[in-house]
């Protein structure tokens, strides 16, 4: 069993290596950490009954709306990657542009 557990680590880890190779490193450790998070709160409500060990309504209230701020914090994140990559991408595409040699027209 815990070689199962830290070949499952360590296969995570190389997934998120080779994620932040192709992809932008804040996208990749933003949607690293939501899933974490994510998956922890899922799994601790299963097995440690987190939910029981709640008292009053208003941890009721604030642990959900906790989860709930971290995922909207992970999307701005997301948002503002996706936004500057498409701003970068169109900035690479003018210099292709600009770079290029003119097109000569022939007229016949």
């Amino acid at each position: 069993m815990v070689c199962l557990s830290g070949f499952t680590a360590f296969t995570g880890l190389l997934f998120l290596m080779i994620c932040m190779k192709r992809y932008d490193a804040t996208f990749s450790s933003s949607m690293f950490v939501g899933s974490f998070i994510i998956s922890a709160s899922i799994m601790a409500a299963i097995h440690y009954d987190t939910f029981q060990h709640l008292q009053g309504l208003v941890n009721y209230i604030m642990y959900p709306a906790g989860l709930g701020i971290l995922m909207i914090g992970l999307n701005i994140l997301v948002q503002d990657t996706e936004e500057v990559e498409g701003q970068n991408n169109n900035t690479q595409n003018e210099r292709n542009v600009a770079n290029a040699p003119e097109m000569v027209r022939l007229n016949f």
